[in-house]
C-alpha cells in the first residue's frame, strides 16, 4: 500500500510539473478569486467586529436601569429571580435616587463635586476584577477622580445636609478611595460604594438616626425589605434587547442601549449579506475559470491516461492523479492569496494604527474563516478535478490510441 501511494504521489508530481505553466495559471485565477474576499472579510471582522468588542467591553452598553420612578418596589425574592433569567450577568438593588447624589469633597479639589453613588457587589462589570470596596471606603470612576485630584488611597469626604423639624443639619464623612476605575468603565462622575453607605444615606435624608456617625434622629431606622431601583446587566450586548423586552413586557419600563446596539449588529448582518452574495458570484465564476483549465487539461492527456489504463492503472489512479494535482493547485494558490491577505492587512492596520488600541486592528482574520476559506478553495480545485478524472476512466483506451 505505501509503495503505491508513492508511485500515485510521483505520478502526481511529474504531472504537475509537466504542465507546471497550466497550472500556475489555474493556481493564480483561484488567488485573483479568493485574495478579494479575504481583504473584505478581514475588513468586515477588523473594522467591525472591533466596534462589537468596543461595546461588549463596555458595561454601560450592557446595563438596565429603571426609566423614571418605577410605580412598584423590587424585594429580594424578585432580584434572585431575575439573577437566574438567560442573560442577566448581574443584577442588585438600589436606593431612591436622592440618596445616590452626594458631594464629594477633597484637599487638592477647588469645588465639591456632585456624583452619583452607586451600590456594588461581587461580580460588578463595572469593578471587572478590582477588589470589591470594603466599608468605610469608595471606588472612584476615572472622571470623578479627575476633577477631584485624587488617586487609590486618598481620602475624601461625603458632606450631606437634610431639613430636620424646621432646622437644617450637616453630617460629614470621611472615606478612603479603594481604587479608580478605568475611563471605559464609567462615563459618568459617580462612585462604588457597599450597599450599608447609601442605605445608611438614604435613612440619613429621612431623617432618622445614624449611630454610626452619631447623628440624632426620629428614631431608628426601619429594616429595608426592598428597593424602588436597580442595577442589572446582560451577559452581551445581543442579550439587552430581549431582556428589555422582557422587563417591559412586565410593566417594568427600562432605558438600555439597545437602539445603538442594534445599529452596530445591523451594520454587522448588512456587510455579512454583502459579502455572502460576493462570494457566491465570486466563488461561481472561479469554479467555472478552473473548471474549463481542468477539462481541458484532461482532454489533452486522453493518449497518456489511455496508456495508464492499458498498464494496470484502474479509475481510481486516474481520479487520484487528477485529485493530488489539482491539491497542489490549490494550496499554490492558498499561499499566494494569504500572501496578498499579508501584504495588504500590515499595510492598512500600520496605516490605521493612531485610530485603534494596541490589541486592535482594521484588518483581521480569524481561525474559523481561514479554515473555511482553505476548505472551499480545495473543493473548487479538486472536484472538477475529480469528476474530470473519473470521465477520463471510462473512455475505452485502445480507441483513444488508435484516434490519436
Amino acid at each position: 500500500m505505501r509503495r503505491r501511494w508513492v508511485q500515485l504521489l510521483r505520478l502526481s508530481g511529474y504531472e504537475l510539473w509537466h504542465e507546471r505553466w497550466i497550472a500556475l495559471c489555474s493556481a493564480c485565477v483561484l488567488a485573483a478569486s479568493l485574495a478579494p474576499l479575504l481583504v473584505l472579510w478581514g475588513l468586515e471582522q477588523g473594522v467591525v467586529g472591533t466596534m462589537i468588542d468596543r461595546l461588549e467591553r463596555d458595561p454601560v452598553m450592557r446595563q438596565l436601569l429603571p426609566d423614571g420612578a418605577p410605580a412598584r418596589r423590587f424585594d429580594e425574592a424578585w432580584f434572585g429571580q431575575v439573577r437566574r433569567w438567560p442573560g442577566v450577568e448581574f443584577a442588585m438593588p438600589n436606593t431612591r435616587a436622592i440618596a445616590n447624589q452626594v458631594d464629594l469633597f477633597a484637599e487638592g479639589a477647588d469645588t465639591p463635586l456632585k456624583v452619583d453613588l452607586l451600590p456594588t457587589a461581587a461580580g460588578d462589570p463595572l469593578l471587572a476584577g478590582s477588589a470589591l470596596p470594603p466599608p468605610g471606603t469608595v471606588m472612584l470612576g476615572a472622571l470623578a477622580a479627575r476633577r477631584l485630584k485624587v488617586e487609590a488611597g486618598a481620602r475624601v469626604t461625603l458632606a450631606l445636609e437634610r431639613q430636620r423639624e424646621g432646622r437644617g443639619e450637616h453630617a460629614a464623612v470621611s472615606l478612603t478611595v479603594a481604587g479608580v476605575l478605568p475611563e471605559v468603565r464609567s462615563e459618568r462622575p459617580e462612585a462604588l460604594a457597599p450597599m450599608a453607605l447609601l442605605e445608611t444615606v438614604q435613612a440619613w435624608r429621612d431623617g432618622y438616626t445614624v449611630p454610626a456617625w452619631h447623628a440624632e434622629g426620629n428614631g431608628p431606622s426601619p429594616q429595608v425589605a426592598d428597593h424602588p431601583l436597580f442595577r442589572i446587566y446582560a451577559r452581551s450586548i445581543r442579550d439587552v434587547r430581549g431582556l428589555a423586552m422582557k422587563m417591559e413586557a412586565d410593566g417594568i419600563p427600562v432605558f438600555t442601549r439597545a437602539r445603538e446596539i442594534e445599529s452596530t449588529l445591523g451594520l454587522q448582518r448588512n456587510l455579512r449579506a454583502i459579502l455572502a452574495v460576493t462570494a457566491a458570484v465570486v466563488v461561481t465564476g472561479a469554479v467555472a475559470a478552473v473548471a474549463a483549465l481542468q477539462i481541458a487539461s484532461l482532454r489533452r492527456k486522453r493518449r497518456e491516461h489511455a496508456l495508464l489504463k492499458l498498464t494496470g492503472h484502474g479509475s481510481k489512479w486516474l481520479v487520484g492523479v487528477a485529485s493530488l494535482g489539482a491539491l497542489g493547485v490549490a494550496t499554490l494558490g492558498l499561499l499566494l492569496s494569504f500572501a496578498a491577505y499579508g501584504v495588504m492587512a500590515a499595510f492598512i492596520n500600520q496605516r490605521f494604527a493612531p485610530d485603534f488600541a494596541a490589541a486592535e486592528s482594521t484588518m483581521r482574520l480569524d481561525v474559523a474563516s481561514a479554515a473555511l476559506a482553505v476548505a472551499g478553495t480545495v473543493l473548487v480545485a479538486v472536484l472538477p478535478a475529480a469528476w474530470g478524472g473519473w470521465r477520463a476512466s471510462r473512455v475505452d483506451a485502445a480507441d483513444e490510441l488508435r484516434e490519436s
